[in-house]
């Protein structure tokens, strides 16, 4: 909870639930990167000339997308995910998904994700992510 205070915290912090009745039952939240985020910090090789220049506008990190364990499955992820990013202002998404997720992956393949790079943060054992991409706005996907 200590870093979700923190991510809070920041001006450019977003966030959807979604209830049943007045029951939380999922929830994914997100940040714009600004100049001096620290998201690209440990990414292995830029896939493109100036890939982490940040100013707040130009990318949007999707940090989290959690649903209660006994409703998984029927779609509620997924609306949490377009309910976020739809109609936002940034150029792109990203997202860190570790390759050993078949699960996550695959899903978020099959929502329009691209894989770009690998990024290892900068904290103590840790693991090595896939660096996911999704151009916006956000076009509807089948999934």
């Amino acid at each position: 909870m200590g870093r979700y205070d923190s991510y809070a915290s920041n001006p450019l912090f977003d966030l959807v639930i979604a209830f049943d009745d007045d029951k939380p039952i999922g929830q994914a939240w997100g940040w714009a990167l600004s100049s001096n985020s620290r998201w690209w910090e440990g990414l292995e090789s830029e896939p493109e000339p100036a890939f982490t220049v940040e100013d707040g506008t130009r990318t949007f990190a999707l940090s989290e997308i959690m649903v209660v364990r006994d409703l998984t499955g029927r779609g509620i992820a997924h609306a949490l995910h377009d309910e976020l990013l739809r109609g936002r202002q940034e150029q792109r998404a990203t997202l860190l998904v570790r390759p050993a997720n078949t699960r996550a992956y695959g899903t978020y393949l099959r929502w329009g994700w691209r894989a770009v790079a690998k990024l290892r943060p900068n904290w103590p054992d840790a693991p090595t992510f896939d660096v996911l991409i999704l151009p916006l706005p956000l076009k509807s996907v089948v999934a």
